[in-house]
Formats: structure tokens, C-alpha cells, sequence
């Protein structure tokens, strides 16, 4: 068992936790600002019982109930992405939505004629079987709701650039806000598909790593992944993707999956047809509130890594099968990026047999994105 501080989350169901209360309760308390910060991101080791009963009272005068505390401050860390999972009251689960040019969107609901990735309906649809009756979940079971982010496609044109895209955006970045209203209050959001298809995952992976967008990067990656398109892509404009190397990355241009390892340097999973993929499994926590974006590079890739969150989820969270932890905390969350090599196996139906295929034997290899590449990316100002 492990227990983690809860004084955000308490705030935030107070109501209290906004600008300068970190400040408020140092000073109230005749404590140092840091101190209070710690307890905040749930970093504080060993406090002493002075600093703990100083707090208790300020929160008592905040109308905490005083035989709820200092319980109230602590929290038991769930031991598995799943159980974390669980402990949510509500799970979202959101994919894109195509909507043929021409066609009008009139909410998120959107009418046809619209059509949805076979693969992430495939992983969204194993993800709620799984919650809906996993038993290490009958305790703790959450609703689960599928929604969906449109955009705009027009089938053969591949450069989505313009007016239609920034209506997309526009509508997505609603979507996002809308999203992040409730964290913090035990509602958890799984995004499938890449950003050039859920829009959501781009604003993610934006938040995360403070850059704008759906802005390329120009001289300096800003984030330590990265998507290269291949030609019949959809060519989305990305802050960690695009049709060409990511910035730093010499040689020709290879299509797939970058990310940078222990010594920022570049390394290449390749995208080769029938043959080998990969993908991102990207997850933050606080408290009972998880969001996560999975996508492979391919739509199979996704869902190979749908299987492998399912069926090996404890290379994802928090510590892989070595006990190793490649978590870092920032901004009261803690934070892991999962790079999954994908290899394809060997499909023996034929064609007209699409309907049972269910790559089940596609194997993934999980690599967690090194820590001191995440403590970079994640605190660079």
C-alpha cells in the first residue's frame, strides 16, 4: 500500500484551491511557501506533527470537519493503471469522428453520414467490456461513456490545412476545455487515435508540454515525441508531428514513430507495412482522476496497444515488470510515456474473413520514455 497526499484535492472540494493559496496558507500558518507547495504535489516526506497540526487547524477554520482530519489529507495510491481506473466515478472515452466534406456538424453527436477508425472502435469497445466486468473492478465499477471528436475529411485530399481545419480545431479545443472542467474530481478520460484523427491528443500533448497547438516546431523539438506521416496521411499540422524528421534528426526521412532516449538522441521505429509499427501510450494521475491517449503510428498499431494496455497493464503503471518507476511528478501530477514497438503477426483469413480478424497475436514491446527526458521536456520553463 501506498499513501500520497491529498491537500489539492481537499482545496478544490472546498472550493479554496485557486492563485496565491499555496501563499494564504504559509502565511496563515506562519509556515515557508514551499513547504505548503510540497504538500500540493504530493512530494512532502516526514512532516513533522507541528507543521501537520498547524495545517489541520487553518483547514478546520475552513470548515473541514475536524474528525475527519488529518485523515482526509491522505490517500491510498491505487496499485495498477486499471484499479486507478476504477476508483473514478465517471470514465470518458473519446475518439474522432469523420464527417464527410459538405456535410454539416450540429453537435458532438454529429449526424451522418460519419464513420469512426475500425481499430479505435475496436479498443474502445475492449476497454468498456473489460471495465464493465473485470472483477478487480466490482468494488469500485465507474460509468463508462463513449464520445466522439469530429472533424471534416475529404476523401483523396490529404493536406487538411485552411479554413475547415481551424473550424476542427475550434470545435475540439471546446471539446478539451469542457474535458478538463471536472478534473480533480474523480472523472478520468481515455483518448484513442492520433492527433491526426482524435484532435483531442494534440491539445494533450500541447497542455502537457507548454507549446502551442498544431504549430510545427521550427528549430527546437519542444516535445521528445514524434509522429513523421507518411505521404497518404492525413497532413495535420502538429507540435509533435509532421511530414518531415523531427527538428535535430539528420538522414532521410523515415516514416513512423521518433522519440529521444536517455542520451537525446533520436531513435526510429519504423512503419513497414504488414511488418512493424508503434505507438504512445501517454498517462498522467491525480489522485482518483487519470487521463490517458493511446495511438499507434497505424490504426493496427492502436490496436495492438489497446491489447497491451489490457492484457499487460502493469508495464504501464506506475513501475514496469523490473520495478523500476519512469513517472515524474509535475504540476501535482504524475506523469509516464510508454513507447510501444509493435510486430505484426501473420494474418491467415482471407479478405473476405476482415470481420474476424482481431490481431491478437500482434506483439508489443513496451519502452518507458526515460525520466530524465521527461523531467526535461516537462519543467523547461
Amino acid at each position: 500500500m501506498k499513501l500520497e497526499w491529498r491537500l489539492k484535492q481537499l482545496l478544490e472540494q472546498l472550493n479554496l484551491y485557486k492563485h496565491g493559496v499555496e501563499t494564504q496558507i504559509a502565511t496563515d500558518c506562519g509556515l515557508h511557501r514551499h513547504t505548503i507547495g510540497k504538500f500540493l504535489r504530493n512530494q512532502i516526506q516526514c512532516p513533522k506533527l507541528e507543521v501537520l497540526e498547524k495545517l489541520c487547524g487553518w483547514l478546520i477554520e475552513k470548515g473541514v470537519p475536524a474528525d475527519t482530519l488529518p485523515g482526509a489529507l491522505f490517500g491510498v495510491k491505487p496499485s495498477g493503471l486499471w484499479r486507478a481506473m476504477g476508483h473514478s466515478k465517471k470514465i470518458l472515452i473519446f475518439v474522432g469522428e469523420y464527417h464527410l466534406k459538405g456535410t454539416s456538424i450540429t453537435t458532438p453527436q454529429a449526424s451522418p453520414p460519419v464513420s469512426i477508425s475500425r481499430h479505435d472502435s475496436v479498443v474502445s469497445s475492449k476497454i468498456i467490456h473489460f471495465l464493465s466486468t473485470d472483477a478487480e473492478l466490482r468494488d469500485t465499477r465507474p460509468s463508462v461513456k463513449m464520445l466522439y471528436v469530429p472533424f471534416y475529411f475529404s476523401p483523396g485530399v490529404y493536406d487538411v490545412r485552411g479554413e475547415g481545419l481551424t473550424e476542427d480545431k475550434d470545435r475540439a479545443s471546446r471539446i478539451f476545455n469542457n474535458m478538463r472542467k471536472d478534473t480533480g474530481t474523480g472523472r478520468s478520460t481515455i483518448l484513442i487515435g492520433s492527433q491526426r484523427v482524435n484532435y483531442l491528443v494534440e491539445y494533450m500533448v500541447a497542455d502537457l508540454f507548454n507549446c502551442e497547438p498544431f504549430v510545427p516546431a521550427d528549430k527546437e523539438q519542444k516535445v521528445p515525441i514524434y509522429l513523421c506521416y507518411r505521404k497518404f496521411d492525413r497532413l495535420v499540422p502538429s507540435c509533435f508531428g509532421g511530414e518531415g524528421n523531427p527538428p535535430g534528426s539528420t538522414g532521410e526521412t523515415g516514416h513512423g514513430t521518433y522519440y529521444l532516449d536517455e542520451n537525446f538522441k533520436w531513435q526510429f521505429l519504423e512503419w513497414k507495412r504488414k511488418i512493424t509499427d508503434a505507438g504512445i501510450v501517454i498517462i498522467t494521475r491525480e489522485a482518483e482522476s487519470v487521463e490517458m491517449a493511446a495511438f499507434g503510428f497505424s490504426g493496427r498499431s492502436t490496436n495492438a496497444i489497446g491489447n497491451a494496455l489490457l492484457q499487460k497493464s502493469e508495464y504501464f503503471w506506475p513501475e514496469n515488470s523490473a520495478g523500476a518507476n519512469h513517472t515524474v511528478a509535475a504540476g501535482g501530477k504524475e506523469i509516464g510515456i510508454y513507447i510501444c514497438q509493435v510486430t505484426f503477426s501473420t494474418q491467415n483469413t482471407k479478405s473476405e474473413d476482415w470481420a474476424y480478424e482481431n490481431y491478437e497475436n500482434d506483439v508489443v514491446k513496451v519502452i518507458p520514455l526515460h525520466r530524465t527526458v521527461l523531467e526535461k521536456f516537462l519543467n523547461k520553463g
